[in-house]
């Protein structure tokens, strides 16, 4: 039972750093051109592409990082948590999180810049990572899975509801969402500087 509450944990935090937020408004947006039908199938498709993309470095990242680059997690801790400190700052300022590029066929979209790096961003890739390092494989492999499957659901639910929603209210709900966003960007830069003070600490 505690295993299962600590992976439902890491499954909110992992959906925290996919931020749902710029995914409803992707959703809102395409709504104004698009069919249902291929909105669907573009979150269905998008949301695999990024559940594939994640475990792949949820798998490999910690053997590139430390046999291949030599960079420690904690490095990687203060890189994910600038970008997201900063994708938090342009959502807290302007009330959006992304620019899409319209496009005349919307499946051109699936895997980029939906699946990436709007789903598989550098802060999700580096949850991945560091989940894989402290957890282990399965532990991340289920974080990753109930984070991207909750994502899927919302931009799902998002798609059929969205009339109802004006775009004043999105851009209120996405500024909330950047002060948050905001928050643990830095606290994940903080937590890297620690990680990385006791490591010299350790070895001096």
């Amino acid at each position: 039972m505690s295993e299962w509450l600590s992976i439902l944990s890491s499954a909110l935090f992992m959906l925290i750093m996919i931020d749902p937020s710029d995914k409803i408004l992707l959703v809102s947006l395409l709504r104004e051109d698009f069919h249902i039908e291929d909105i669907r199938t573009l979150i269905i498709r998008a949301n695999l592409i990024g559940f594939l993309l994640l475990f792949a470095f949820a798998v490999s990242g910690q053997i590139i990082l430390q046999d291949i680059f030599h960079i420690d997690v904690n490095a990687l801790r203060v890189a994910g948590g600038f970008v997201l400190f900063k994708i938090g700052l342009e959502a807290l300022e302007s009330g959006g999180m992304l620019t899409l590029k319209r496009e005349k066929n919307i499946l051109a979209l699936a895997a980029v810049p939906v699946a990436t790096p709007l789903i598989a961003g550098p802060a999700a890739i580096t949850t991945a990572i560091t989940l894989t390092a402290e957890r282990g494989i399965y532990h991340a492999t289920a974080a990753i899975f109930i984070a991207i499957l909750s994502t899927a659901l919302i931009m799902l639910t998002t798609l059929y509801i969205v009339k109802n929603v004006s775009k004043t209210t999105l851009g209120v709900f996405i500024r909330i969402i950047g002060m948050f966003t905001m928050a643990i960007g830095a606290q994940m830069m903080v937590q890297g500087v620690v990680g990385i003070y006791l490591l010299m600490m350790s070895a001096a």
